[in-house]
């Protein structure tokens, strides 16, 4: 596609040049009057009035170029044809180089030929006035070359010498950066026995992006406590829970949206610790819990820093601490594979 600067310079060439080889580019014409511009015009009555030209040229070319406007002769004929009435332009200096020199425009009506004449036009009085201050050279024996001739469309034509709209100014992208957040937690399953009390706990989150990785990470810690039955007896049980519990996602799905889905991998390490209710001469007992999984992450940002999520997978159990009042009366004993669910709410800073 050309360019302004380009369309310019052929315009200058087409309009220039062929009349560089005449003395009709004299300091007399750069003072022609507004009559002789008008004069300059000529077209069938149904096209814009030499009036209409005059101020199309005084309205683009400005102050400084108008008066150059004279040496250029403008025409508009008619034309009609089996698909019916078509309209041809043709501009050029006055009085330089033969009929067919300058710059034709054909198209379907005249006040497109007329646009596009006067946009050329334009062009070429900027490209005239380059050499109108320029110092006076020897007069050259060598024979001036041939000027080309081109033909275009009034499409063409203004596709041509408009000017290239200016880039738009595009924000910066943004540099990536590490985003933290702190969050509330809530979990149900996974060590705890059938409850609809969930385990509550406090993490701080961090996620970026790295190549094709959006990494995510959780690092928390969860508390809980429930308080059952002993089936066939009357004694009932309190199970106490408190682990670190770690969460890792490598990937993102969209991987930019306000909404998301991860796929996990958790850890929690910690301990269980269970004692015995309405039992005479109870005792606690501490032992360790560690268990994995996998999980399905959905998390959202309805707006600016707030982010809630929520997650559902498997629990496999690392330990399974048994609670027990007597050796053949089990009172807890945690499931080697378990569900989970689970909340979050946080804030990024």
């Amino acid at each position: 596609m050309h360019t302004a600067g380009s369309a310019a310079a052929l315009a200058g060439l087409c309009l220039v040049a062929p009349c560089s080889a005449t003395a009709a580019a004299t300091a007399d014409a750069a003072a022609t009057s507004a009559t002789n511009i008008a004069a300059s015009y000529r077209a069938p009555a149904e096209c814009p009035t030499p009036a209409a030209w005059r101020a199309a040229l005084q309205s683009r070319a400005g102050a400084e170029l108008a008066p150059l406007s004279g040496r250029l002769a403008v025409e508009i004929q008619r034309r009609q044809g089996d698909a019916g009435t078509t309209y041809e332009g043709h501009i050029r200096q006055g009085g330089a180089g033969t009929a067919r020199a300058g710059r034709h425009v054909r198209g379907a009506t005249c006040e497109a030929v007329f646009e596009a004449l006067a946009l050329i036009a334009r062009l070429g009085l900027s490209a005239m006035a380059v050499p109108a201050t320029a110092p006076e050279r020897e007069p050259s024996s060598a024979p001036t070359p041939a000027q080309p001739s081109w033909t275009l469309t009034a499409q063409e034509e203004l596709a041509l010498a408009r000017d290239l709209p200016p880039a738009p100014d595009l924000p910066a992208p943004k540099a990536e950066r590490l985003r933290l957040a702190a969050a509330a937690l809530a979990l149900w399953g996974g060590a705890s026995h059938a409850s609809a009390d969930p385990d509550l706990g406090l993490a701080l989150t961090a996620r970026g992006t790295h190549g094709p990785l959006q990494p995510f990470l959780l690092v928390g810690a969860y508390a809980g406590r429930e308080r059952f039955g002993v089936s066939g007896t009357t004694a009932g049980a309190r199970l106490e829970r408190l682990a670190l519990h770690a969460v890792a996602c490598p990937l993102r799905f969209p991987r930019e949206a306000a909404y998301g889905l991860r796929p996990c991998v958790d850890l929690d390490v910690g301990m269980l610790r269970g004692s015995g209710v309405s039992v005479d001469a109870a005792r606690g007992h501490t032992a360790p819990w560690a268990s994995t999984g996998v999980q399905l992450r959905a998390e959202w940002s309805p707006w600016g820093p707030l982010e809630l999520g929520a997650m559902i997978g498997g629990v496999l159990a690392l330990s399974r601490p048994r609670f027990y009042f007597e050796p053949d009366t089990t009172a807890f004993r945690a499931d080697a594979a378990s569900l989970r669910a689970g909340a979050s709410a946080g804030v990024s800073f």
